[in-house]
């Protein structure tokens, strides 16, 4: 439910909406009819400048990419717009909170760097990783306070979000050299993209165009901790008279962690094609397809690691344990290996119909695969296959005491996803000031989840680490925590109107947004669940004002809403331990969205120096905050419900103009969010009310400088990033912590058919500074204490993830 006052901004926002869309069109009209009474009296105005809403784009070059249309306002564009920092500011004009990283700061950063950790610095974001090569995925990522399953993501028109817990896997969309563009939306999403989580903001990844010419690249990197990377990129060039050109890329990227055992993997496919009709028309398909499979880090507690920190073995404390004695190690490495399988494709259109009409189009599919697996130790005499008490069939099964009832076995989360989509809209430009988009994204997802288990052996292998050969009941049922089917179809209708008056210099906008949901689901595991569903509607209406008095500033304020729906898969079934058949996850069919109403104000001035600065203000209801928690021994992803949260702040950036070489860069971020209930544990709750929000450190600063000169280039970032409770209770914080990442490299010139061909260094933690970078489990407090209600509540223990030491990677590319 929204509270009383949320209700209210919530209507006003809508009123807005709807008032400017019945009031903008007749004033254009009347504008319209202006002009012509004008041109009648030989008033028209000579050589008035043209906005970049009416200027059509040309064909794209090679550089390109993506499929907007002309005069598509709220687009990435990736051509002819002024970067400063190396590519790490962007101008921007839209009216709202917005950062880019271009082609040329990816290409400068370690070959295998995740985007996550290329977008690191970036205003607003408050990143951690237990990774140097973009290899893991133990990271926390977080906009203002909200992390990354409350943002939206797209990649090529397409939602690029994991629907089942809301992790982005970004690093399996494309590999960076194929990236020509990753924006981040800083509290909003764009209204006519098709994302369900974006409470929290929006990041949107653009895949370049395949070359006009035929050629290609190649580049080789190897790196600390045995890592090494290859990439192969093709193109087509223009294939004859068709006017179509192609890519296609295979990369493979290899590291060992940084501590303990294992060694993680990726394997990667990407392929575009695009076709163009001039300014009439734009096709483009873009298929990915990735093969990930990650040995995880072991979360660590703060105790145990400042234990660790003093005996001077910070970067290996609490590990996963490297060999495997049966009946003893109950936390071997193998077991707990991550496999992850993705196959996307998005197929992106856009059609100049009339000469004021454009119709946009964009089919998609995704199809996943995964495994979050674990480790666990049962006995043959309390074996449940959901609430049902079983006999296993134990034919095989290695055993771990004497008396033949013990084992280990691997627990296996399995998950086959199959996602479709389609997102229509169309702008209809109703005078030259005036434009009308309406739209209809539907998506249908359906997932099928299995939790098996894999017997071990002596040697702490399994038959099939995909958990193929599950353990059954002597019937020949399969023994699981959870089994589950579930689909849903999503319809979302949207419309925004904006008029531009003052020769464009005012953009007046007013939008609004309807998402129906609807979820439904069968548990086959035996238990008090069997079929479950729900449904729900959001109204999200929004609105804009921007004002540029010259060339030089802007001003604008928004209001907008955005709605996150439930994580499917830790909300609506029941899970069940395998081992005393109670209930380890309770569904909750009754559960509500998240609902984020925010408004911004900011200012940009492109000048002397280039200045970014924004307040903002967010109130949340029914926020959902994720955390790692062990079902069976495989840790998941849970969402814990907190009721409602404030969030206000201000985000500055500002980029100087290159001198001697050098262009610096800085931004900091200053953020005060708070709960706004009390946090409920059974019958009664801890006084949380007005404590900080976990996961929100008060401050955060980035220092960047970037020198290029001649064939020399070189990065410099700092990062500082304030400590962040891991507790509601605030009585638990992750430290406080500081990097500095370093790069540089040389562009070699043009040999017989090589050009383009560089060698980069990059030093990534460059102090060797030991810290925690994330935090992995939160809890309500880390101390024992009494309730409002005067109940005991028991002490719960949060855990972090351990950042990874100095890490260095050389990277030799060239194009061809």
């Amino acid at each position: 439910m929204l509270r009383s006052n949320d209700l209210l901004r919530s209507r006003l926002c809508l009123s807005f909406a709807l008032l400017g869309c019945s009031m903008l069109n007749p004033l254009s009209r009347a504008m319209a009819e202006d002009e012509v009474a004008q041109k009648m009296h030989g008033k028209s105005k000579v050589a008035q400048p043209v906005s970049a809403a009416e200027t059509p784009k040309q064909q794209s070059s090679s550089a390109a990419s993506g499929v907007a249309a002309p005069g598509d306002a709220e687009a990435v564009e990736v051509r002819a717009v002024a970067r400063f920092a190396g590519g790490r500011f962007k101008r921007q004009v839209a009216p709202e909170s917005r950062s880019s990283v271009s082609a040329e700061y990816i290409s400068q950063q370690a070959a295998a760097a995740s985007p996550l950790q290329v977008i690191q610095n970036i205003p607003g974001v408050n990143y951690g990783t237990s990774d140097t090569f973009g290899l893991s995925n133990r990271q926390n990522f977080n906009i203002r306070g909200l992390n990354q399953t409350e943002i939206g993501w797209t990649i090529e028109g397409m939602p690029g979000i994991d629907m089942v817990y809301y992790q982005p896997y970004i690093e399996t969309w494309a590999d960076n050299e194929n990236v020509s563009d990753i924006t981040v939306l800083q509290g909003t999403s764009r209204i006519y993209d098709p994302v369900a989580t974006a409470t929290g903001g929006e990041v949107i990844e653009t895949i370049r165009d395949p070359s006009d010419k035929m050629g290609g690249h190649v580049g080789y990197a190897a790196g600390s901790y045995r890592a090494q990377r290859g990439f192969i990129r093709l193109d087509s060039g223009y294939i004859g008279n068709t006017g179509i050109k192609m890519f296609g890329s295979y990369s493979y990227v290899g590291s060992d962690n940084f501590s303990g055992s294992g060694r993680s993997h990726r394997t990667h496919i990407d392929y575009k094609a695009v076709k163009g009709w001039g300014d009439k028309a734009r096709s483009s398909l873009f298929f990915s397809f990735d093969d990930w499979y990650i040995a995880r880090s072991k979360p660590v507690t703060l105790s145990g690691w400042e234990k660790a920190n003093d005996l001077g073995d910070g970067f290996s404390a609490l590990n996963y344990s490297s060999t495997y004695t049966p009946g003893t190690t109950t936390d071997y490495w193998k077991p707990n290996i991550y496999k992850y399988q993705d196959a996307m494709a998005s197929f992106q259109n856009w059609w100049q119909v009339t000469n004021n009409l454009r119709l946009h189009l964009t089919p998609y599919m995704r199809w996943e695969k995964s495994d979050a697996a674990g480790q666990t130790s049962l006995s043959t005499n309390s074996i449940y296959n959901g609430t049902e008490k079983v006999t296993a069939d134990t034919n095989g099964v290695y055993f771990t005491d004497a008396a033949k009832t013990k084992f280990s076995a691997m627990t296996n989360t399995l998950q086959n996803i199959y996602t479709t989509g389609v997102n229509l809209y169309a702008d209809y430009d109703i005078t030259r000031n005036n434009r009308l988009t309406v739209g209809y994204w539907y998506e249908h997802w359906n997932i099928s989840t299995l939790g098996g288990l894999a017997p071990m052996d002596q040697n702490g292998e399994t038959e099939n680490d995909f958990g193929k050969y599950v353990l059954r009941t002597v019937d020949g049922d399969v023994i699981a925590g959870s089994h589950y089917q579930q689909s849903y179809n999503l319809h979302s209708l949207y419309v925004t109107d904006s008029q531009d008056f003052l020769d464009h210099r005012l953009k007046v906008a007013a939008g609004f947004k309807e998402m129906l949901f609807n979820l439904s689901g069968t548990n086959q595991a035996p238990g008090p669940q069997y079929h479950y569903d729900t449904s729900f509607s959001r109204p999200m209406p929004r609105m804009s004002v921007s004002y540029m008095p010259n060339r030089e500033m802007q001003v604008y304020f928004n209001a907008t809403t955005n709605t996150r729906v439930p994580m499917p898969a830790n909300t609506y079934p029941n899970l069940y331990s395998i081992s005393t058949g109670k209930l380890s996850q309770v569904g909750n069919e009754a559960q509500q969205p998240e609902y984020a109403i925010s408004e911004e104000l900011g200012f940009r001035y492109h000048g002397l120096v280039n200045f970014s600065l924004a307040l903002f203000n967010m109130n949340i209801t029914n926020h959902q905050v994720s955390t790692l928690v062990s079902v069976n021994g495989a840790q998941v992803s849970q969402a814990i419900s907190m009721g409602g949260e404030t969030a206000r702040g201000v985000t500055a950036e500002i980029a100087g103009n290159r001198y001697l070489g050098l262009a610096p860069y800085v931004n900091g971020q200053f953020l005060h969010a708070t709960m706004d209930n009390n946090f409920r544990v059974g019958n009664d709750a801890l006084p949380t009310a007005g404590k900080i929000a976990v996961q929100s450190p008060k401050f955060m600063a980035n220092i960047g400088l970037n020198y290029q000169k001649g064939p020399f280039y070189a990065n410099l970032s700092f990062k500082w990033v304030d400590s962040q409770y891991s507790t509601f209770m605030n009585n638990q914080s992750m430290p406080a912590y500081k990097t500095v990442d370093l790069g540089f490299g040389y562009h070699f010139p043009s040999y017989g058919p090589l050009h383009n061909s560089t060698l980069s260094l990059n030093f990534t933690n460059l102090t060797n500074v030991r810290y925690l970078s994330s935090v992995a489990t939160v809890v309500g407090t880390a101390t024992a204490m009494k309730g409002v209600n005067g109940t005991a509540i028991a002490a719960s223990t949060p855990a972090y993830y351990m950042a990874a030491p100095l890490g260095v990677m050389m990277n030799v590319s060239s194009d061809f």
